[in-house]
């Protein structure tokens, strides 16, 4: 029988989710009886994950500086979550409830699928959406997306909007009269989900 190990797939996200799947691993990690010495201090890992954060939000001004920073602290992230993940692997020892309980997921979880149903109405100020969706055990995160409503035929391409670690969220600075599509799908430890089916409105 194959040995569960530790899912690497976070190393995937975009950084932004990253840094959101990051924080629940220290936090899940802190006070953990099953994981008391960790290869590497969690004050360091939250040390790590600050810096890349903002960096991130730095390298949004596209100087080769900002750039080149915020590339040195994502991989300075994510080799400490590397080390953490070998250790959880180490002390679990195949134990499917060990790993989870560290943040990680266990490489034969199932990959996820459809998200849950969403709401869209309209927002608290003209030109304004506000999404909700229900909350899934296994979300750490909400990626929004929306596109206005093809008039041509040919579906316009979606823009990712917000990554939020609630399950509500508001666009504003809309175009009033034109339809939107709004969908949402789930971060979770083993990835990203489908999409749900889109929600169509007009932005009043």
């Amino acid at each position: 029988m194959k040995q569960t190990k530790v899912l690497l797939s976070f190393f995937k996200f975009p950084i932004a989710t990253r840094i959101i799947f990051y924080r629940s691993v220290i936090s899940q990690l802190t006070g953990n009886p099953n994981f008391l010495v960790p290869s590497v201090s969690l004050d360091l890992a939250t040390a790590t994950v600050d810096k890349l954060e903002q960096y991130s939000v730095a390298a949004r001004g596209g100087t080769h500086l900002t750039i080149a920073n915020r590339n040195d602290a994502e991989k300075a992230a994510n080799a400490i979550f590397r080390s953490l993940a070998s250790y959880v692997e180490f002390i679990a020892l195949g134990d499917e409830t060990i790993i989870i309980s560290s943040g990680f997921s266990p490489t034969k979880q199932p990959a996820p699928h459809h998200r849950s149903i969403l709401t869209v109405v309209h927002g608290s100020h003209s030109g304004s959406l506000k999404f909700s969706t229900a909350r899934s055990l296994k979300a750490k995160a909400c990626m929004w997306r929306l596109r206005k409503v093809s008039t041509t035929g040919i579906d316009n391409p979606w823009i990712p909007i917000a990554t939020t670690t609630q399950t509500k969220y508001e666009a504003t600075g809309l175009d009033l009269g034109v339809a939107y599509e709004v969908s949402v799908a789930d971060v979770t430890s083993e990835g990203i989900t489908d999409y749900c089916l889109p929600v169509s409105i007009i932005v009043i």
